[in-house]
């Protein structure tokens, strides 16, 4: 904008625009500023933009130091950070590995020729389960004691095969000679079904029930053979021998029966006959067997009441 005068017509400016007929400027309206201050007249545009170039410049240099920095701590290279390596079908870590959570992962094998420690300082547990949905295995190892939850537990050897394997219903032993050592042996509070039961080479096989019975029962038939020494069966009350349909066969070339009671006769054995120690074995109408003289009869005495009892 201008003001224009009156009087000469002339149009002059704010005193900041020149004009055609200012008037002369003296000397110390020549010293002084007009518009601006000072100091911008004196290439502030210069300054700010020599200041803005140096910040810049100090602002990378400290983004590659840092990155240079980050780079040497962490050893970051091509294959992977640190101990840390990016390999086909997974990653390789070499020496000490901390998972502070969880580590979720489809295969863990260790360097060739290198073994693999887990090492855990409370309980160490390997979980297999989909997500949102309840555990189906796991296998928890405490510090006094390792548990196994799942269907069922399968051990099989380096050729694949199955040795063991149990479940809630069953317990497996795939082997050739099931061996339990100890001088307790073997304890079973229900029952043990096994198609064949015998001793190891050197050692006796005994069947002992300390406190209650001991019954062997087959749906066709038990078989009891010693093929190198003796079969003892001892009992501190009665053995019974029950046959429901069949009979009861002892088939021996000798047959002893000891400790049988002798009955005393009343008759007097035949003179000019020489003694000799021949009974017959008689039998009473209980069942209990005695002896007596092999020329009388199986018979015994009226006051003799213990021997049929």
């Amino acid at each position: 904008m201008s003001v224009a005068d009156t009087d000469t017509g002339a149009i002059r400016g704010w005193g900041c625009t020149p004009t055609s007929d200012s008037p002369a400027a003296t000397s110390d309206e020549q010293t002084k500023p007009t518009c601006l201050p000072t100091v911008l007249h004196r290439g502030w545009r210069r300054t700010a933009l020599y200041c803005i170039i140096m910040f810049l410049m100090i602002t990378v240099f400290l983004n590659i130091g840092l990155t240079l920095w980050i780079i040497s701590v962490l050893r970051l290279s091509v294959t992977g950070i640190g101990p840390i390596k990016i390999v086909k079908g997974g990653i390789q870590v070499a020496g000490q590995t901390w998972i502070t959570k969880n580590l979720v992962a489809s295969t863990i094998t260790s360097q060739p020729a290198q073994p693999i420690t887990l090492h855990s300082h409370r309980n160490f547990s390997i979980l297999v389960s989909e997500p949102n949905q309840a555990e189906h295995a796991k296998l928890l190892i405490k510090r006094d004691s390792i548990e196994c939850t799942g269907q069922s537990f399968q051990v099989n050897d380096a050729r694949g095969q199955s040795v063991f394997q149990a479940s809630r219903d069953e317990v497996k032993v795939f082997s050739d000679i099931f061996a339990v050592d100890g001088v307790g042996g073997l304890a079973v509070k229900s029952a043990v079904q096994t198609p064949v039961l015998k001793a190891p080479y050197g050692s006796n096989l005994i069947m002992e029930s300390s406190t209650r019975s001991l019954d062997l029962k087959a749906p066709q038939s038990i078989n009891i053979e010693s093929r190198a020494g003796s079969i003892d069966v001892t009992s501190l009350s009665n053995i019974t021998l029950h046959s429901e349909a069949g009979a009861i066969r002892i088939e021996a070339s000798n047959i002893q029966i000891s400790n049988l009671k002798l009955v005393n006769t009343t008759e007097n054995p035949k003179h000019g006959t020489r003694y000799a120690k021949v009974y017959q074995l008689c039998a009473c109408a209980s069942g209990k067997l005695f002896l007596a003289a092999s020329d009388t009869q199986c018979e015994a005495r009226e006051d003799d009441k213990d021997l049929c009892r």
